[in-house]
């Protein structure tokens, strides 16, 4: 008979999520040694900063996320509850730094799988002399003075809990022989993509792409040699067998290392000029001849290649745009393509990113603002949340269709205020003026109301008199006739 689960045993945590993660250290179950530990993050840096195709991927996302419209929503629409709206954004505003910029250093979390800034908190006690104290607002109530960034290379490794594998802090490497220092998780902002297996260090959004970057490194080395040897050719010297066997003097034996290194750097504006000897050969009879006793001449291949190297480059470049839904940046390159390949290309990176921007919104929800009302001892029913807008503007020729649509089912939305506001917000037109609104609206329903037809008149007792009498005479005359 199965053991029923008792409340103690619920509680309990009895297994880990990865194999090595308790010990802090990078990306600890990562099965290919160069992107294990602090080479992963050194890898990660190169690749971001080398290559062409990863460094245009991060650019648009950095730009297209700092230009998402982030406000705070209050808890309801009580007055309370708006003064703590106005508190969040004040706090957001009064920072050493713009949350934009934040905003484009926590994206690193994307290139290295997490990012750690360290929370600065401040006392709310007006303009000071000391950059430390200095604020805006005078309500003596905890703010934030900066949100610090701890740069992933600087971090030795993180501190985790050995049973629950919840990250605690981290160690961080501040220079040689000066130990480390500690920033605990509570007083920090720890950014991460992803908790898989428990891995404290996340996952590099780039991981996909390493294989891709490194034979693409790979061939646009070879192309660069090949083209190098194609247009230049391959230096090579002849000189007198002597200078090459066992039995050659010490002279020769540095003129021939001389000349191996002249060769090795002969190109063009490093090495610009040689210096050769003019002797010759003699003939039998001891008479100089046209043959050099040292020779130097550039070789070059025969024939053409028939290798074309571009598409195995491209290929390559696709692969690491593919691997993070990127493949809109090639719109075009090639020539080709239709209008609905490339709108739902648009469409899945621009989710992908709606995606980027809401993970950032929830970890400074939950490590920025709770903290705050902790800090403050405010009411949590009257704690507001940050909400991110969209990624990209609205297609209004999309939303004018679909409106329309609704009209011919004879479903109006032109009373519901709320709805109109978003209509405008997505449009990025002004907010709606509701008095001048519904004077419009109220002048559009009394034009629209249908023509009612004027009541009969009812006929005075002389007309209803002489009706009767003409009734009479017609009923006489028919008798008569009859």
């Amino acid at each position: 008979m199965t053991k029923s689960l008792s409340t103690t045993e619920s509680t309990a945590i009895l297994g880990v999520a990865g194999q090595n993660v308790h010990n802090g250290n990078f990306r600890a179950d990562e099965f290919l040694t160069e992107l294990k530990g602090r080479s992963a993050i050194k890898k990660y840096r190169e690749m971001r900063d080398n290559d062409s195709t990863i460094g245009a991927i991060m650019f648009t996302i950095e730009q297209m996320l700092r230009d998402v419209d982030i406000h705070v929503k209050a808890a309801d629409d009580s007055d309370d509850a708006n003064k703590e709206k106005e508190f969040v954004e004040q706090v957001l505003g009064d920072m050493d730094h713009t949350l934009d910029d934040h905003i484009a250093e926590a994206l690193s979390f994307l290139s290295y799988g997490f990012s750690w800034f360290e929370v600065v908190y401040k006392r709310r006690e007006g303009l000071s002399q000391n950059p430390k104290k200095n604020s805006k607002y005078n309500d003596g109530r905890m703010g934030v003075r900066k949100l610090a960034c701890r740069s992933p290379w600087t971090i030795d490794r993180f501190d985790v809990d050995q049973k629950t594998g919840d990250v605690l802090g981290i160690y961080q490497s501040v220079g040689y022989g000066t130990g480390k220092n500690y920033i605990p998780i509570r007083k920090s902002l720890y950014y991460r993509t992803t908790s898989i297996n428990g891995d404290p260090s996340g996952r590099s959004i780039l991981r996909n792409a390493y294989t891709d970057y490194e034979y693409l490194n790979n061939m646009q080395s070879i192309e660069a040699v090949a083209v190098e040897r194609e247009l230049a050719g391959i230096p090579v010297a002849r000189v007198p067998a002597e200078y090459l066997s066992p039995d050659a003097g010490e002279g020769q034996i540095a003129f021939i290392n001389e000349l191996q290194s002249i060769l090795r750097d002969l190109k063009f504006n490093e090495q610009g000029h040689l210096i050769l000897p003019s002797d010759t050969y003699p003939d039998k009879d001891g008479a100089p001849t046209g043959e050099r006793l040292v020779d130097v001449e550039l070789m070059s291949s025969s024939g053409t290649r028939n290798i074309d190297i571009d598409p195995i480059i491209r290929r390559y470049k696709d692969g690491i745009a593919n691997s993070v839904c990127a493949s809109v940046i090639f719109l075009g390159s090639k020539g080709g393509g239709s209008y609905s390949l490339s709108k739902s290309s648009t469409d899945l990176f621009l989710r992908g990113l709606e995606s980027f921007i809401t993970q950032v919104v929830d970890f400074l929800n939950k490590q920025i603002v709770e903290p705050l009302w902790e800090l403050n001892s405010l009411n949590p029913d009257l704690m507001p949340k940050l909400v991110a807008g969209d990624v990209a503007p609205h297609d209004l020729k999309e939303l004018g269709a679909y409106l329309r649509n609704l009209n011919g089912a004879d479903i109006s939305l032109a009373d519901q205020h709320d709805i109109v506001d978003a209509l405008l917000h997505n449009a990025e037109l002004p907010k709606l003026d509701r008095t001048q609104y519904e004077e419009s609206r109220g002048e559009v329903k009394e034009a629209a109301k249908p023509a009612v037809a004027p009541e009969p008149r009812r006929p005075t007792a002389q007309e209803e008199a002489d009706l009767e009498l003409s009734k009479a005479a017609l009923e006489v005359l028919k008798n008569e006739t009859s």
